[in-house]
């Protein structure tokens, strides 16, 4: 008889955590089975909370039933988690990004395709109804010619969502700043709906939180495609304003505010049978901190697990995730040096 279920792990206890495991409650082919923090009364309360088994250490959850985890960690500890999981046959849901490494998030990726299991790249807003309907659009060629790609997020954090975790906003655990931790999404959704960035110039500052890193980023872009384009990223902007994607192209134009379309206009000779989608969750408060709703992030496990039954692939790959954080990097090269900066 065919399974139906996957068992998962979570490791790590912090808030995207929580996240994950109210995801899978909602699904039907998958279930939370354990939980492992260094914690141990922090992973005894999750397990409470959730309604499954802790691990008192992670060799008893590396030797336990379960087949696949999420890496919930602080991003600078993804990797030290991911690589001894996948050694032990687990399938790795690794929140973004990979690490703040480009050599560890490699060496990541070559640890899962050594061991014959599936690692995903957590970018949830890839499964929201709108960015699939846009990218459908652009596979049909409804916007023509890319001409400008663009994204920004322009939120608030108050000193307090820096201070509730010490390894926010450092350059070991965080890997960089707002760039790096919420930006993150909207290089994401560039690279996917635009291509690859052929060069990058860009510029952070310290614009308001006493952190290690960047709060303020604003970085040009020069696609492959010949396009051109724009990421903006702060957490000092008060009192926010919803995420936003603009994709132009020489029929059309579309633009997106906190995942649902606002506007999209196209030439008169384009014709579009196709409904605009309402998006999958409700537009949140700009600068809160926390995923307001589980549905995209269920909608990502849920391919996970999909994945792993039939026998198929991911639908965000590490390799699809490696390219994301490549770009950082790049950014971050092009501000400290001053210099524009080639991808290859």
């Amino acid at each position: 008889m065919k399974k139906k279920t996957v068992r998962f792990g979570i490791i790590g206890t912090g808030l995207i955590a929580s996240t994950h495991a109210e995801a899978l409650k909602r699904l039907g082919n998958a279930v939370l089975f354990m939980v492992y923090d260094r914690d141990l009364q922090k992973a005894e309360a999750f397990a409470r909370r959730f309604e499954c088994r802790f691990a008192r250490t992670f060799e008893e959850l590396l030797e336990s039933s379960v087949e696949a985890v999420t890496i919930a960690t602080p991003s600078g500890l993804h990797a030290q988690s991911a690589i001894p999981a996948a050694r032990a046959g687990k399938h790795i849901f690794c929140e973004k990004p990979l690490d703040v490494s480009i050599e560890k998030a490699e060496e990541m990726i070559r640890a899962c395709d050594k061991n014959k299991v599936r690692l995903a790249a957590v970018y949830p807003l890839r499964f929201c109804d709108s960015v699939k309907w846009v990218r459908n659009m652009l596979d049909a060629g409804h916007f023509g010619t890319p001409v400008l790609a663009g994204g920004s997020i322009r939120w608030y954090r108050t000193p307090e969502y820096y201070a509730s975790a010490a390894w926010r906003g450092t350059r070991a655990l965080d890997g960089g700043g707002v760039l790096m931790n919420q930006g993150i999404h909207i290089a994401d959704l560039l690279l996917h709906l635009n291509g690859d960035v052929s060069e990058v110039s860009a510029y952070t500052a310290k614009c308001l939180h006493r952190i290690e890193v960047e709060d303020t980023v604003a970085v040009s872009l020069r696609f492959r495609n010949g396009s051109l384009g724009y990421l903006e990223a702060s957490t000092a902007c008060a009192p926010g304003n919803p995420k936003r994607l603009e994709l132009s192209g020489t029929r059309g134009t579309v633009l997106l505010e906190d995942d649902q379309i606002t506007r999209c206009r196209l030439d008169q000779e384009t014709e579009v049978t196709e409904t605009i989608p309402r998006a999958a969750a409700p537009i949140q408060d700009s600068g809160s901190p926390l995923v307001s709703d589980c549905e995209l992030h269920r909608r990502q496990l849920e391919d996970m697990a999909d994945a792993i039954l039939n026998g198929g692939e991911v639908a965000v790959t590490g390799r699809e995730g490696l390219r994301a954080l490549k770009l950082i990097h790049a950014v971050y090269e092009s501000a400290e040096s001053g210099r524009r900066i080639p991808m290859e």
